[in-house]
């Protein structure tokens, strides 16, 4: 006959075991929402960097971009924009037809 004490050590253990696999479980869901926020974070950056190029090539018009910033960038956000090409005045009660992509205007 196995012993009481035998089985509440055996028990003891596999919680143990069970506490750590689910704390393992927790620090890899952490680290992977680490790297996908990071991986989320350097496209922005290359996106960035990417678009600043083909303006500075002519590829895209300076003016396409701000009209990006004034449509798409959070009102909070658009003082990073102060002093350079793509700045916006504050057009928070102002939309225009001018404001809207050629692909959504015509529909």
């Amino acid at each position: 006959m196995v012993e009481l004490s035998k089985i509440m050590e055996k028990e003891r253990g596999l919680l143990q075991r069970k506490a750590k696999l689910e704390a393992d479980i927790a620090r890899l869901r952490t680290k992977e929402k680490d790297v996908a926020r990071r991986d989320d974070t350097r496209r922005k950056i290359v996106l960035g960097g990417m678009i600043l190029a083909a303006v500075a090539a002519g590829d895209v018009p300076a003016d396409f971009v701000k009209r990006l910033v004034r449509i798409h960038v959070a009102d909070r956000d658009k003082k990073l924009f102060v002093a350079s090409p793509f700045e916006v005045e504050d057009v928070a009660t102002e939309s225009t037809a001018a404001d809207v992509p050629d692909a959504v205007a015509r529909e």
